[in-house]
């Protein structure tokens, strides 16, 4: 049975979807569109980005913790604390290589993008709906991806900080798995040499604990190789 590490990923984008989508929709029918009205705009735009951020982050916060401790029990040894807060701040902080780009940045990014839509255009006009409808759906997917970046590196942190010195890389196993990770299902790497995981954009690989037997049959495997 495939164990899906992205559940907890998955229950939380429900909250923050839901959260974000409720926002939009009070931003549409409360704020102004005329010259006299932009230092507001730009107020409850900024308010409302502050808002979703509060949610995200805890939401994010819970994924991170959650992910931890499933791969410590899967482990079964002692991870010691772990520090969610800290965790998520560095990982929004950092550069991440599948996305392109640092998130808290491009969450900057995002909302004045969004800001400069709306008073460029007017109040109940067609293309300020799609404005607005574009600039949840790119927000939605930044959120998406970095649920499942912070759940790929919770689980990678806590295997580190078990004593691993190899995982094991597998895939869904169905006609969805892509050419970049098809080769490497049921490939074995060193912590230290992984590949790019995520490997790119919803991504959902998983890189697992490998026991004592196995950790024989890949040491086996590297001794002949050399």
């Amino acid at each position: 049975m495939s164990v899906d590490i992205f559940r907890h990923a998955d229950r939380a984008l429900m909250v923050m979807l839901n959260f974000m989508s409720r926002e939009f929709q009070n931003l549409s029918t409360e704020i102004g569109f005329d010259e006299m009205n932009v230092m507001e705009t730009r107020r409850r735009v900024n308010a409302m980005y502050e808002r979703m951020d509060k949610v995200i982050r805890r939401e994010y916060r819970s994924v991170a913790r959650k992910s931890y401790m499933d791969a410590i029990a899967e482990a079964g040894v002692d991870g010691g604390a772990f520090d969610a807060e800290k965790f998520v701040s560095g990982m929004l902080k950092a550069y991440d290589p599948v996305s392109d780009f640092i998130y808290d940045r491009e969450w900057i990014r995002k909302r004045d993008r969004l800001f400069e839509s709306i008073i460029a255009t007017e109040r109940g006009n067609q293309e300020m709906r799609k404005n607005l409808k574009r600039g949840l759906d790119v927000l939605a997917n930044q959120v998406r991806q970095y649920a499942d970046n912070i759940t790929a590196q919770a689980r990678v942190t806590a295997f580190k900080r078990a004593g691993a010195d190899v995982l094991v890389w597998i895939t869904e196993k169905d006609e969805k798995v892509c050419s970049v990770c098809k080769p490497r299902d049921e490939q074995f790497y060193p912590i230290e040499m992984l590949p790019e995981y995520p490997a790119h954009w919803h991504c959902r690989c998983r890189l697992d604990w490998v026991d004592m037997e196995e950790r024989k049959k890949w040491n086996k495997k590297v001794a002949v190789a050399e």
